[in-house]
């Protein structure tokens, strides 16, 4: 599988703004330690946004979600998978499974 992640000082709230604020740069994987999901998750929000005129903000909705949901397995005490999801949905997306 893959590498546990554990951050018992994990902010949901603060993890799923940095997700959605700094230009569809996900900042809160990042910090959650989740690199790979971080990159694909930049290129659904930029490619989209150039292509279609900010339709990547959608998915940088998503994303801040997901970013939510995981940070609050962390503040409890739990541990996530390099590549899990908050939201089942978002295992269907090519790089974040």
């Amino acid at each position: 599988m893959g590498e546990m992640i554990t951050k018992p000082d994990a902010n949901p709230f603060l993890l799923a703004i940095l997700n959605l604020i700094p230009c569809g740069v996900p900042v809160g994987y990042f910090l959650m330690g989740q690199q790979k999901k971080a990159i694909f998750g930049l290129i659904y929000v930029w490619v989209p946004n150039v292509l279609c005129f900010g339709l990547g903000t959608l998915f940088a909705v998503m994303m801040a979600y997901d970013a939510y949901l995981l940070g609050q397995k962390l503040a409890s005490g739990e541990s996530i998978g390099e590549l899990e999801n908050g939201l089942d949905f978002l295992d269907s997306v090519p790089g974040f499974k």
